[in-house]
Order: structure tokens, then C-alpha cells, then sequence
């Protein structure tokens, strides 16, 4: 049963999402706006344009390599580039690719030499950083949209999206006094450590076997790396993490001019609040990165009240983008990550190197 149970689990995992794209792909867009309009759409994307949304993706994967390589001193960015682009590659194709996604983090990064430590330092606070943020931006949006009076709309996709901001406001806003209640109060970390423990020896009493004893110490240590992080590179991995949202922002509003939808048909307010939108809709994890679920959603709110022809050229801008942050970095992570597999021993040799030279260091001093 239990066996039966495990390949049940599998095999949703893999039909539902692949169920959610067939709809979105072969019914949902098609009603929308038809494919042979979509792709009159991209006959017409002059060369000029072609370059121009090439480079806004560029910016875009430059902001992604710029935040990771904030969140770990003297990483270069080449790495940084190698490790985002070949994660995400996974992430973005394998069932539950967000788990194997950081596998592939911590072998590319432990071959040039980072410690497990770190990495969990770098896994932790990255992925708080980056909750937060796709949090905060839904919030920000909408205020952004009162401030400037453009919140109205006919329809009910912008009570959809003030709801979801509320609800990711109050997330973040929750998410944000458990994290500085967590790095400033040691007695919290060390009764969050305490409690970790209690809950991994039940866990292995279960299975019959012995809980390791330093799960509450490397609680404290992680906090306390944590806080030496975070107390040097907070204020950049801020800005990395606007810049992120900003480069994907980029990248939209650039495909909806090249697939030639003016700003009478969707104006910048209404671009902010599709942005908004998919971010929300990127928060239900039923696809990889939300596929399916975001072209479709986004392409609903941005088409209504447009004609035929107006319908057909945003469903190409929102597929244009989505191809451009999406499955653009899949091959180019493949690429990445053979370049690192063919590279690895010069790497480890590096790594080796680099610890022989801090260890002299450190014997000398002594």
C-alpha cells in the first residue's frame, strides 16, 4: 500500500502539471486569441525589436546572476551565471525540480570550494530574500496603482489582484517580524534549535535509528551566520531582489511594444498589474514556474475588451516573454552545466588549492 501510495504520489506529480498545460496551451489560449494570429504576431517582430527583447532578457538574467553572487562573498560572476542558469534549467523542465534544483546548486558550488555551511547560509537566506520579495510585490503594485489613480478596472481580475495582494501583504508582513525576531533574539534560535531536535529524534525513533545531536547547535550556528551575512550584504541583496523584479518587468513590458500593443490598448498601469498578477499566480506551485498557469492567466486579464487582432498580439507578447524568462535559461543551463562538467577537476584542483593556502595561512600565524 505504502509502495502504491509512493508511485500514486509520482505519477500525479507528473500528470497533473502535464493535465494543467495541455488545457492552458490547447483550449484555454486558443480561446483566447487563435494560434495562426499569434504567429502572424511573430512573422511581423521586425529584427530591430528582436534585438531589443534579446538584450531586455539579457538585463534580466544579469539581475539573477547579480543576486546570487551578493549572497556569497567572492563568488565570481561567471559562477553565479553557471549555477542560476543550470538550477533553473531543472527547475523549470523536472517534477518537483525546486529541490533537485538546489542538488545542482551545492555540487557546482562545493567543487569551487564552498562549505556546506555556507551553502546552507547562501540556501536560507537567498530563499527568504526571494519569498519575501514576490511577496512585497503584488502590495507595492497595488499601492503603486492607488497612488497614481489607474486601480479601476471593468472586471473582476483587479478584485482578484487587490485580494492577493492582501493576502501576500500580510504574508510578508508576518514573514518579516518571524525573520528579525529570529536574528535578533538568540533565546529564540536557541529554542527554535531546541525544538528542531525534539522533532528529529521522533522522526528517527520512527525509523529506528538515532537522531544526529547537533541538529540544535547547527540551528544557532546558521542563525549566527545569518546575522555576519546579512549585517554586510543586506542592504545589496535588497537591491538585487528589486532588481529581479524589475528585470522580469523589463522584459514584459518590452515584448508587449514589439509585438506592436500600444499604450492605449495596454497602457504601463495595466502592464504593473499583470506583473503583479503573475506573481500571484506563480505563488501556486501546480506547474514548474507556474507554466500554463501564468500565460493563461496573464493573457485573460491584459486580452479583455480587446479586439481579435489586439488579443492576438498580447497572447505573442505574453508567450514571448515567458519564452524569453522561461525557457530561454533551459538550454543555455544545459550548456552551463556541461561547461562545468567538463571544467570540475581544474575546479576541484582550485577549491583544493585555495584550502591548502588557508590552512598555511592559518599555521603560520600560529
Amino acid at each position: 500500500m505504502g509502495r502504491a501510495g509512493a508511485r500514486g504520489r509520482r505519477a500525479a506529480a507528473v500528470l497533473v502539471p502535464a493535465a494543467v498545460c495541455v488545457a492552458a496551451f490547447g483550449y484555454g489560449l486558443p480561446k483566447l486569441a487563435p494560434y495562426h494570429g499569434v504567429l502572424g504576431t511573430f512573422r511581423a517582430l521586425t529584427s530591430g525589436w528582436a534585438v531589443v527583447v534579446l538584450a531586455a532578457a539579457a538585463v534580466n538574467l544579469l539581475a539573477n546572476w547579480v543576486f546570487i553572487a551578493a549572497a556569497i562573498p567572492g563568488l565570481p560572476l561567471r559562477r553565479a551565471a553557471a549555477v542560476n542558469l543550470a538550477s533553473t534549467a531543472v527547475a523549470n523542465t523536472v517534477p518537483a525540480g525546486g529541490a533537485v534544483s538546489v542538488g545542482v546548486s551545492w555540487r557546482m558550488l562545493s567543487s569551487w570550494g564552498l562549505s556546506r555551511r555556507s551553502f546552507a547560509v547562501y540556501t536560507g537566506v537567498t530563499g527568504v530574500w526571494s519569498t519575501l520579495a514576490k511577496l512585497a510585490t503584488p502590495a507595492v503594485v497595488v499601492l503603486v496603482l492607488a497612488g497614481t489613480g489607474r486601480l479601476t478596472s471593468g472586471n473582476g481580475a483587479v478584485a482578484t489582484l487587490c485580494l492577493g495582494a492582501a493576502i501576500c501583504a500580510g504574508a510578508f508582513i508576518a514573514g518579516v517580524a518571524l525573520v528579525r525576531r529570529s536574528l535578533r533574539d538568540e533565546r529564540a534560535a536557541h529554542a527554535v534549535g531546541r525544538g528542531a531536535q525534539r522533532w528529529a529524534d521522533r522522526a528517527f525513533r520512527l525509523a529506528h535509528r538515532t537522531a544526529p545531536t547537533t541538529i540544535a547547535a547547527a540551528v544557532v550556528r546558521f542563525r549566527d551566520d545569518s546575522v555576519e551575512l546579512l549585517r554586510a550584504r543586506s542592504r545589496r541583496l535588497t537591491l538585487a531582489s528589486i532588481g529581479n523584479d524589475l528585470g522580469w518587468l523589463l522584459v514584459f513590458q518590452t515584448c508587449l511594444l514589439a509585438c506592436g500593443v500600444p499604450q492605449s490598448q495596454v497602457p504601463w498601469s495595466r502592464c504593473l498589474a499583470g506583473f503583479a498578477l503573475a506573481r500571484v499566480l506563480s505563488a501556486v506551485p501546480v506547474t514548474p514556474g507556474g507554466v500554463g498557469v501564468i500565460e493563461l492567466g496573464l493573457t485573460a486579464y491584459l486580452a479583455i475588451g480587446l479586439d481579435p487582432a489586439g488579443a492576438a498580439r498580447v497572447t505573442a507578447a505574453v508567450l514571448l516573454a515567458r519564452a524569453l524568462t522561461y525557457v530561454l535559461p533551459i538550454p543555455l543551463g544545459a550548456v552551463a552545466y556541461a561547461g562545468w562538467r567538463l571544467r570540475r577537476p581544474v575546479a576541484r584542483s582550485e577549491a583544493a588549492a585555495a584550502t591548502e593556502g588557508a590552512e598555511g595561512a592559518e599555521g603560520g600565524e600560529s
